[in-house]
């Protein structure tokens, strides 16, 4: 009955499902809706690299246009040629995508080109489809078509900003071809003029417009029109009636614990770009502090702040990990506050939920200053902590109205990286009156506390209406122009920050500045985040003398091997090359020699050293097709002394059992 379209492109490749999508079918199907989910990101994916590869290259050869800045790629591939460009797509998909080897993920250029590659694909389609108005593209015949074959009464979009004119030319497509009602929704809808609704409703090309929580807004609208009634009165639904637009009163739910799990049954969960499955869930809808000026992101649920009980979200994830075989969850609240991240915590551990690995957003407020605390989160599984540090200049922040401190940003940082959890900080420059020796500030706390930071989530300041500074400008000095373009009173000039800015991007790409440790390779900015937050979530390195102990304590089971590199064959014999260092996610750790040849033993050991066994597994597999004791004992002491020999010269990774790849 109703067909749900997956947001078909982000700013990023996904490393995970869509939750609200997700929310929206369980949602539906409780009510006893039949929802049909077309994938959008994996089904994306597939079709630039696999499936309309051929039609990607004509798109490219035919572009004119050399302000798409990928005049090179387009050189290369034409001394290539088409068949070419076909197999390596493919096999870099089958490589990354399918194959779903974890060792993979660790090389860098690897998954960095499978990124760049994705970012110029769509770039040419987003130049055909808003620049040249080009819609004859198989990838919209091929959504269009599964769409209309689902039999829908009603299809449901999200709406992703002017990002998604694919999305916008899908349904404007099944405007032309049908007249089944489109209703859209999604984050970005309680941000809407709503004076200027006639004219988005046509130009957005759908039906009926669900404004903000839709878990009760979208079954109730289809109920109600299966009934053949007017939808006056349905919380947050918008429609047009008599050529006028009709909108209901906004509301939010209330009791979030009456909702359903998010139904991911649908979804192409091993599709996404991660060596193993993450599934996103809420433990709250809102934000608890709401007051930081720049941000109106608590508007999407009217500036209430509202949680799911303890008991809701242990089911849930219990759900998760026993219904889709997951064990990677991220926490998509706002941000979570300590007192409840601490309720959180020890809910999980007296619920004994075990082998979980948990990436959440945070606050770097007081609270979070306990060894106590940050001890307990990271035995429940608290792996990852994305810290809103923002700034590390205390006159900026006080006048963002972060109400932090920066020595106890400080003592956080530390704390939580003593306590096992990895850092990731999110930085902003630009923010109105920030000077350029308070953004300097900053850039002197990250390298101060490099040792203590995994990874920086840089960006600069962005000017949103809906925000307190956008609200009300003067108090912070911005003039507001004409074309919707600001100015600012104090602090820098739009022509200091660019060049601030960009002698700190160079700076970190050439790794001159240091601002994380030498833990992980910076990947900022070129590099793909996605898959660092994957692999500072699910991992912690143990050094060769740990491995060694553990070795010798015989605790095989607990250690859980990727040897990093790769083999091929050389006439008869079978090469390993290990990873150069500018070539994995990780700086300062490897030091590869030349090749090694291996015979069929050591072979078969590093097919199976790829995270998901620990040493005690993958010795016991190979012994296994020995008879003798004494040819196990020889194998297994071969075994042992290869891995010895490999991390003595730093050719892989080795985790304790609660981090492996499982």
């Amino acid at each position: 009955m109703l067909t749900l379209v997956e947001p078909c492109i982000m700013n990023d490749i996904l490393d995970r499902p869509h939750l609200g999508c997700a929310m929206l079918i369980a949602a539906c199907l409780e009510k006893g809706i039949k929802t049909t989910l077309i994938k959008g990101q994996t089904r994306y994916l597939k079709d630039m690299f696999v499936t309309d590869s051929e039609e990607l290259w004509r798109l490219i050869q035919d572009l004119k246009e050399e302000n798409l800045g990928i005049g090179e790629y387009k050189k290369s591939i034409q001394e290539k040629g088409l068949r070419q460009f076909q197999d390596e797509l493919k096999n870099l998909y089958q490589y990354v995508i399918v194959d779903k080897n974890p060792r993979h993920y660790f090389n860098a250029i690897l998954i960095e080109k499978f990124n760049n590659l994705n970012k110029i694909f769509k770039r040419v389609y987003l130049y055909y489809l808003t620049k040249l108005n080009h819609n004859e593209l198989k990838i919209i015949d091929r959504y269009v078509s599964e769409i209309i074959k689902s039999n829908p009464r009603y299809i449901g979009f999200s709406l992703q900003g002017n990002s998604d004119p694919l999305s916008r030319t899908i349904r404007k497509r099944i405007k032309e071809l049908t007249e089944i009602p489109i209703i859209v929704g999604g984050a970005l809808t309680p941000f809407i003029d709503l004076k200027k609704l006639d004219k988005i409703f046509e130009e957005e090309y759908f039906d009926y417009l669900v404004i903000g929580c839709g878990d009760h807004a979208l079954p109730s609208l289809i109920k109600t029109l299966e009934n053949n009634k007017n939808p006056k009165g349905i919380m947050n639904v918008f429609y047009k009636k008599g050529g006028r637009i009709i909108g209901n009163d906004l509301g939010i739910i209330d009791d979030l614990d009456e909702l359903p799990y998010p139904d991911y049954s649908q979804f192409d969960l091993d599709l996404y770009l991660t060596p193993k499955r993450i599934l996103p869930l809420q433990t709250a809808r809102g934000c608890s502090w709401s007051k930081c000026a720049f941000c109106s992101h608590h508007k999407i649920y009217q500036g209430k702040y509202r949680t799911f009980s303890l008991e809701k979200v242990i089911k849930t994830i219990k759900h998760l990990r026993n219904n889709y075989n997951c064990s990677h969850f991220v926490f998509h609240d706002d941000e979570l506050p300590p007192v409840r991240a601490k309720k959180i915590s020890e809910a999980i551990l007296s619920n004994k939920v075990k082998e979980i690995s948990i990436y959440s957003y945070a606050r770097l407020s007081n609270g979070y200053n306990s060894n106590k605390l940050l001890r307990c989160l990271r035995k429940a599984g608290f792996s990852t902590i994305a810290w809103g540090m923002e700034s590390g200049s205390q006159r900026v922040l006080d006048s963002m109205n972060k109400r932090i401190k920066v020595s106890e940003m400080s003592q956080i940082l530390k704390k939580s990286s003593k306590n096992g959890i990895t850092n990731l900080c999110f930085i902003f420059f630009g923010f109105p009156g920030e000077t350029q020796r308070e953004a300097q500030q900053t850039v002197e706390f990250l390298k101060k506390h490099a040792d203590y930071i995994e990874y920086v989530m840089i960006s600069t300041f962005t000017f949103e209406l809906n925000s307190p500074i956008g609200k009300n400008p003067g108090k912070w000095g911005v003039d507001i122009k004409a074309d919707g373009s600001y100015s600012t009173k104090n602090g820098m000039n739009s022509e200091e920050f660019n060049v601030f800015y960009s002698e700190l991007v160079k700076g970190l790409e050439i790794n001159s500045t240091k601002i994380t440790s030498d833990k992980l390779k910076n990947l900022l900015p070129g590099h793909c985040r996605v898959m660092l937050r994957f692999l500072i979530s699910s991992h912690v390195l143990l050094s060769d003398t740990i491995l060694r102990r553990y070795i010798k304590g015989g605790e095989l089971n607990k250690i859980f091997i990727i040897i990093l590199g790769e083999i091929k064959k050389k006439g008869n014999r079978t090469m390993f090359r290990p990873i150069n260092t500018t070539e994995t996610c990780l700086i300062n750790q490897y030091h590869p020699e030349k090749e090694k040849v291996l015979d069929s033993l050591e072979e078969v050991i590093f097919i199976l050293s790829d995270g998901t066994l620990s040493i005690e597994d993958i010795c016991f597999i190979i012994c296994n097709n020995f008879k003798t004791r004494n040819e196990k004992e020889y194998i297994y002491k071969k075994c042992i002394n290869f891995f010895q020999e490999l991390f003595s010269k730093n050719f892989g990774l080795c985790f304790e059992k609660s981090w492996r790849l499982s």
